[in-house]
């Protein structure tokens, strides 16, 4: 007897082993059909209905930018990207939400007692400050509003008003400054970029002017044999030669650095000068995050910059056989709104689909809790768990698999069914 315990896989209507979690009944034709994406053919269509942001939870129906990142702008309150002008940012070493932070400016020699106010961006997990990478804006202007002024109702609502919009301009500012910082970043990169793209626009109408002529063919074949092989013809010891160079730069003394060229023995004459250097360098999974914003990685840790946080998508399925039938097939779709169905909204809760025909809610759930044979009467034994998610009856009828050629089915012995 072994009492081992595993789950029953179901096939669907291409004929794919799939967990009862993964799988849907589709309500018209009631075929099985998994949403697995590992799986060839596939058995649903995915259509993204709408994106959301997952800190401030705001969504849209299409993406707003290229880059699928949240860019939510609403005037209100401070902090966080939400109900501020900033979007939802996370942090470069941490990767943990930060918000958008007000403080006190470090104070100078030469700006003396007068304190100036700072706005810039703060992860509360690691104590990583925008204050670093230079991505901040001057809050001064908020110094009369610090505190609440007392009066009349009118007043106050008045003063407060006035606040939230120097707030609202103060965080605008800090956006603006993040995407210079961004552009400035990505100048070089990008017309770098350019200009090869209008090296290939000039090569291309070149080709096309010399082939419309039909001028120039003996002239370019010339000018690719001089480019490859050179002026004195290719042979064995240009080849030679081009290796040995090349193996002098590899067994040069001189390193590059964001300085310059650095002889080898200088990096090593201070230990602590190297182990500080290291400290301020990022990880490799730092750099790669940056290169959702950035064309050039980034060698400091003062080159970090806030990163976007990218929107998550709400996607409905559609059963290919029902769609090959001329029915909408439609197996699960989501409602626009995320919070939708949530214990915060007053109405709805618990209803966070528009159509929900996941198998588990209909299909018998199967699980194998134990199995042993007998060698010498060729019999075999299996204990099945069998749970109904409905509320109604459920007909289930078990099956034996054929064991040769002549008998069409194997019979079920002494079936012991406990309704629970």
């Amino acid at each position: 007897k072994n009492s081992t315990s595993g789950g029953v896989v179901y096939v669907d209507h291409a004929r794919h082993l799939t967990p009862l979690t993964l799988t849907y009944h589709a309500t018209a034709s009631r075929h099985l059909t998994t949403g697995r994406t590992d799986v060839v053919p596939p058995s649903t269509s995915v259509e993204v209905d709408s994106v959301y942001c997952p800190r401030c939870f705001s969504y849209c129906t299409a993406p707003p930018t290229s880059l699928g990142v949240c860019e939510k702008s609403t005037g209100g309150g401070l902090g966080g990207g939400c109900g501020s002008a900033t979007s939802c940012k996370d942090c470069p070493i941490c990767f943990c939400p930060v918000s958008v932070s007000i403080d006190a400016a470090p104070v100078s020699a030469e700006a003396g007692d007068d304190k100036q106010l700072l706005c810039h961006y703060l992860c509360g997990y690691c104590g990583w400050s925008s204050q670093e990478c230079g991505v901040t804006s001057n809050a001064s202007k908020l110094k009369k509003y610090q505190s609440s002024r007392k009066g009349d109702e009118d007043v106050a609502n008045d003063w407060e008003k006035q606040r939230q919009e120097i707030i609202f301009e103060i965080s605008r500012d800090l956006e603006h400054c993040l995407k210079q910082k961004v552009e400035q970043r990505n100048k070089h990169c990008d017309s770098l970029f350019s200009s090869i793209v209008e090296i290939f626009i000039k090569q291309e109408k070149e080709e096309e002017r010399n082939r419309r002529l039909g001028i120039g063919e003996i002239a370019r074949k010339t000018e690719r044999a001089d480019t490859f092989v050179g002026p004195g013809g290719w042979s064995l010891e240009s080849l030679e030669q081009s290796l040995i160079e090349k193996q002098k730069e590899i067994d040069s003394p001189w390193i590059w650095s964001p300085g310059g060229l650095v002889a080898l023995s200088d990096t090593t004459t201070s230990d602590k000068v190297s182990v500080e250097q290291i400290q301020q360098q990022p990880n490799p999974q730092q750099t790669a995050a940056q290169m959702v914003i950035t064309n050039a990685a980034s060698n400091l840790r003062s080159h970090l910059l806030p990163i976007p946080v990218p929107f998550r998508s709400r996607v409905s399925r559609r059963c290919l056989a029902e769609l090959a039938t001329g029915k909408t097939g439609i197996v699960i779709k989501p409602k626009l709104n995320p919070l939708e169905g949530d214990s915060s909204i007053k109405f709805g809760q618990g209803q966070w689909w528009k159509k929900d025909s996941n198998a588990v809610n209909v299909v018998p759930r199967v699980q194998l809790c134990c199995h042993g044979s007998n060698p010498t009467k060729q019999s075999f034994a299996a204990l099945l768990k069998v749970r109904n998610a409905t509320l109604g009856v459920i007909r289930l009828r078990l099956s034996g698999l054929s064991v040769s050629a002549d008998s069409s089915s194997a019979t079920i012995d002494q079936l012991e069914l406990d309704n629970i």
